[in-house]
């Protein structure tokens, strides 16, 4: 599993994994209650954690996978606080991104943060989520979809209207006579 599978909705508290993808949403299953719904992309806007950042002074934002990588590094020392105490919150998140914009990140950004760090942790996704893959496991995944996209793209032994005509037994030829005249 990785960050793409989990996603945040908008207007719904907490995170979910997509089962599957349609066009018009997502039917998604929540990591709290383990329920599967539809959400349909038109009412609830669908952001999946490996697209989101903080925002930081530096040039670059820092992803959330390097950021939930530093709060469980840290967690023996900075423990993560109860999201009600907003002076806490801030330095929590001080101690685990000294970098980040004061003037952009907010409280509710740094609940969010401490809210989503504390369910993917009691779910033990973190070490999944935040270890990158080595190249010999990625060269291996291609491979298998390689093999796999080939075994779906086999020609089948369908006939088409041209091999069924080329198969068939030709017509019989109709002699076309003309009247004689009369002499």
């Amino acid at each position: 599993m990785d960050l793409s599978e989990i996603v945040g909705i908008t207007g719904m508290p907490g995170l979910f994994k997509v089962a599957s993808r349609r066009s018009d949403g997502v039917i998604v299953t929540s990591l709290v209650d383990g329920k599967t719904q539809f959400v349909s992309g038109r009412t609830h806007p669908v952001s999946p954690l490996d697209s989101i950042s903080i925002f930081t002074t530096d040039e670059e934002p820092a992803m959330l996978k390097d950021v939930l990588a530093a709060i469980k590094k840290k967690e023996g020392k900075t423990p993560v606080p109860d999201v009600k105490n907003d002076a806490a919150l801030k330095a929590w998140l001080e101690a685990v991104l000294p970098t980040y914009d004061k003037e952009k990140v907010h409280v509710s950004d740094m609940r969010k943060l401490a809210k989503w760090y504390n369910l993917l942790n009691e779910k033990s996704l973190i070490e999944e989520l935040t270890t990158d893959k080595t190249k010999e496991e990625i060269t291996e995944a291609k491979e298998e979809a390689v093999k796999e996209v080939k075994k779906e793209s086999k020609p089948k032994a369908v006939k088409t209207a041209k091999s069924a005509k080329a198969q068939s037994k030709p017509a019989p030829v109709k002699k076309i006579t003309t009247p004689r005249k009369a002499t």
